[in-house]
């Protein structure tokens, strides 16, 4: 059974803000998760933040669909970084190798400092 994953999405210093009021991104929520994150892709050079800092369990066809949002951004000449991992999702995305396409970063706040017109760009 499908289910609608709640989001919660706004725009600061020109990027895209998106948190996850939720604890499980898994598969039965990746339609809507989706259909939510690339409707932020569709303007010209989009620059996303995924707040994740509430998700403490992630699978691998969220892993997936990550990675496929990261290939999305990147054709529409934007980015999408992540930020607030707890542990355990930061060691499922580094077990993956994940991390070495899509941007970690600590906070929100600093993934958004870093993708702002003169940000700093990468993560650390």
């Amino acid at each position: 059974m499908k289910s609608k994953v709640v989001l919660t999405i706004r725009t600061q210093d020109g990027v895209t803000l998106v948190s996850l009021g939720e604890p499980r991104l898994v598969y039965a929520g990746l339609d809507s998760f989706v259909e939510q994150v690339a409707g932020c892709l569709e303007r010209e050079a989009p620059q996303v933040v995924l707040d994740l800092s509430a998700v403490n369990y992630i699978d691998s066809a969220a892993i997936g669909c990550l990675m496929d949002l990261y290939r999305r951004a990147a054709a529409a000449g934007g980015r999408i970084v992540l930020a607030g991992l707890q542990e355990r999702v930061g060691r499922m995305l580094r077990m993956t190798g994940a991390h070495e396409f899509i941007g970690l970063h600590e906070s929100a706040a600093a993934a958004i400092a870093a993708l702002s017109p003169g940000g700093e760009g990468e993560a650390r």
